[in-house]
């Protein structure tokens, strides 16, 4: 691991990478900018006072009935509150970096090809489909909303809800970074392979680590792409690893 930490950080710190970095910081507080500006924060200071006080006065009763009458009631209030101020500590620090992790997303294949003329030179017979990658991408969602539910359920527990919000969102981080990463810099077979072993324990163990880090607030969107450019070195040696034992 410390040899791809080297590698990762000599790669990085060069002047395309270090430009290219910039995008995902700018383009995430761009987008954050613009929807705080057309009404995130009055969205977000009203279900805040709304959670903290019981009054969802801002809901047309008349429109939703059934929805107002839910909200009447206290233990309802109290699952609101709950929920929200677990969810809100997280919702801009997600955002941003999901922001930033979509937005570096499309520069993967530049890093990964660049990668691998730098270091690897390995050869890449076909590629995964566009239509394969987008499908794996929706199972995991999936996957992920069906987490995020029973997760949200465990808030109640005591200890437990300290730690359970982040099981969804660094299985998703996780999966998404494995698909993205694997399908630019693999073969289509080979993708298949390490799509089906997670990516093996150094990318997981990898995967977890930046996804403590993007907790860190604008460590997510400035060191992006070098999380993107460690992970598409553990890929390939891994890959070259394999190619020798053939």
């Amino acid at each position: 691991m410390g040899r791809i930490f080297n590698l990762a950080k000599q790669d990085f710190f060069t002047r395309k990478f270090i430009l290219l970095s910039l995008l995902p910081l700018v383009c995430s507080l761009i987008i954050l900018g613009t929807l705080a500006f057309f009404g995130g924060k009055e969205l977000f200071d009203a279900l805040s006072q709304g959670a903290q006080s019981g009054d969802f006065s801002f809901l047309d009763e008349q429109r939703f009935p059934i929805i107002a009458k839910i909200l009447s009631f206290a233990a309802t209030k109290w699952i609101i509150g709950a929920i929200f101020s677990v969810f809100a500590s997280f919702a801009v620090l997600m955002l941003s970096v999901f922001c930033a992790l979509i937005i570096a997303a499309f520069l993967t294949p530049a890093v990964t090809k660049e990668i691998n003329a730098r270091h690897y030179h390995l050869s890449r017979t076909d590629e995964a489909s566009t239509a394969r990658v987008l499908k794996l991408m929706s199972v995991e969602i999936l996957k992920f909303l069906a987490i995020l539910f029973i997760c949200s359920v465990l808030l109640f527990v005591p200890v437990i809800n300290l730690f359970i919000i982040n099981v969804p969102f660094f299985y998703i981080y996780y999966k998404l970074v494995l698909i993205d990463v694997a399908s630019n810099a693999l073969s289509a077979k080979s993708f298949e392979r390490s799509y089906k072993m997670g990516g093996g324990y150094k990318f997981a163990l990898s995967a977890f680590i930046f996804y403590l880090l993007c907790l860190i607030p604008l460590v997510g969107l400035f060191f992006q792409l070098f999380f993107i450019i460690f992970l598409t070195h553990v890929v390939l040696i891994d890959e070259s690893a394999r190619n020798k034992n053939r």
